[in-house]
């Protein structure tokens, strides 16, 4: 069993009325960029973790996991717990197996990352954390039901339909039938009646709780840094809890001085790594298989976390952090101020739902498959406490007509943690773009 942490970087699992040993196998070798410490199978009996003895036995209803660290789990949890401290998830799932209807009580209280699946008896269970963070797949073909961390495991063995599993749900499946629940949801709020000053005191304590929480045993972190609001806020509050790495990406040519003055406005080291054309060239194969997209956005984004996650690898720090869904909670891009002055409060308030609604199809699972051969990542606005409150703030809190206002209670937060007021009044500008990875990456699509 687990307490709150696993070695486990990858999951495949197959359940079928014939032996799926060899598809497993086949399946895991497709994702071996996950599997930093080797592998291991689970069964109905047995826990293995050399793969060549796996001519010995046959199953119809086997896990395979990649692994980042040496493991012994009985159950395949690809995660991290961060709240309660100590929580056992491993054993909580175990009592989820008997009666699932247990899993909105156990499940939506917890902060956690995960994706997981687990055999009871004759039955294979698996799901996910509440907002996606943990990318997780299925498919169904005539005989066999397929489970996976990445679309191309189960690509590699002949499936075709395969769709997400939805976030914050479970699901129990064996030759009796399927049994299906959600433990946890995003939803529509009612809007709070609260001023400015009472939100981002809230917002501060919710964003400041959850990157303690993330940090917890941590000596190291690097943190994605662009010098703007999103990551320099989340850098200051970091760095008053464990030592803090800021590392800047840029391509020959795109160096931006703000990133560099904003780092020694906040007395925190930063690394900075230039790319160059060739590099870019070179890495387009790899991180289109990584990610499983072709789209330039996707790639220009999945290029600068993989190399990101890289150096953090090299340096001996165990987690990335970044400031994905702030712009989605807090209003920081430019088309919900557009959809507010064409099409008034409440369109603009339901994009800004669905986009962190579909967040984890638009953003995490890119970013997890991208930092996967190296480390994790972190996501502090990716709390689900931070993500229900800020869903129940007015939108005025948040954006304005007037000068192009966005983010604006995060802007509030960030002067009251001690945030120089020129960075927290920065302008956005997207990774993508002030990198310059996607001007190149546009360029070969021309060329």
């Amino acid at each position: 069993m687990i307490s709150n942490s696993s070695g486990i970087n990858g999951i495949v699992a197959l359940f079928g009325d014939y032996d799926v040993i060899p598809r497993l196998v086949f399946a895991l070798k497709s994702i071996s960029h996950r599997a930093r410490y080797g592998y291991e199978i689970i069964t109905e009996d047995k826990c293995i973790d050399d793969i060549s003895d796996l001519d010995k036995i046959e199953s119809s209803l086997a896990i395979g996991c990649c692994l980042s660290k040496a493991s012994k789990d009985i159950m395949a949890i690809h995660g991290k717990v961060y709240y309660p401290e100590g929580f056992d998830l491993s054993n909580k799932l175990n009592e989820i197996f008997e009666d699932i209807e247990r899993a909105p009580k156990i499940l939506s209280e917890i902060d956690a990352d995960f994706a997981f699946a687990g055999i009871d008896n004759d039955s294979l269970i698996y799901g996910r954390d509440s907002l996606g963070i943990k990318p997780l797949y299925f498919s169904k073909e005539s005989k066999i039901l397929g489970i996976a961390s990445e679309m191309k495991a189960l690509k590699s063995i002949g499936f075709k339909n395969i769709r997400r599993v939805h976030p914050g749900s479970i699901h129990k499946v064996s030759i009796r039938g399927e049994q299906s629940l959600v433990f946890d949801r995003i939803e529509t709020n009612s809007k709070l009646n609260i001023s400015m000053e009472e939100a981002s005191n809230k917002v501060l304590e919710l964003l400041s709780e959850s990157i303690r929480r993330r940090v917890r045993g941590l000596d190291r972190i690097v943190i994605g840094f662009s010098g703007g609001l999103d990551s320099s806020l989340l850098a200051l509050i970091a760095s008053k809890l464990t030592k803090v790495i800021l590392l800047s990406i840029h391509t020959k040519g795109s160096k931006n001085e703000g990133v560099i003055n904003s780092a020694k406005n906040l007395g925190l080291e930063i690394e900075e790594l230039q790319v160059d054309t060739k590099q870019i060239k070179g890495k387009i194969d790899l991180i289109q298989n990584l990610i499983e997209s072709d789209k330039v956005m996707d790639l220009a984004i999945g290029i600068g976390i993989n190399l990101s996650a890289k150096r953090c690898s090299e340096i001996g720090c165990d987690a990335l952090f970044l400031g994905q869904l702030a712009d989605e909670l807090f209003g920081g891009y430019a088309k919900y101020v557009k959809a507010l002055k064409d099409m008034g409060e409440e369109f603009a308030e339901d994009i800004m739902l669905k986009d962190v609604i579909d967040a984890h199809k638009n953003n995490f699972e890119r970013d997890e498959k991208a930092s996967s051969p190296y480390t994790e990542i972190r996501l502090p606005y990716a709390n689900m406490n931070l993500v229900k409150y800020a869903l129940s703030l007015p939108l005025s809190l948040k954006i304005g007509i007037l000068d192009d206002q966005r983010k604006l209670v995060l802007r509030e937060v960030a002067m009251k943690a001690g945030l120089p007021k020129d960075i927290a009044l920065k302008k956005k500008k997207a990774f993508q773009y002030s990198s310059g990875l996607q001007k190149i990456l546009v360029s070969f699509a021309k060329g």
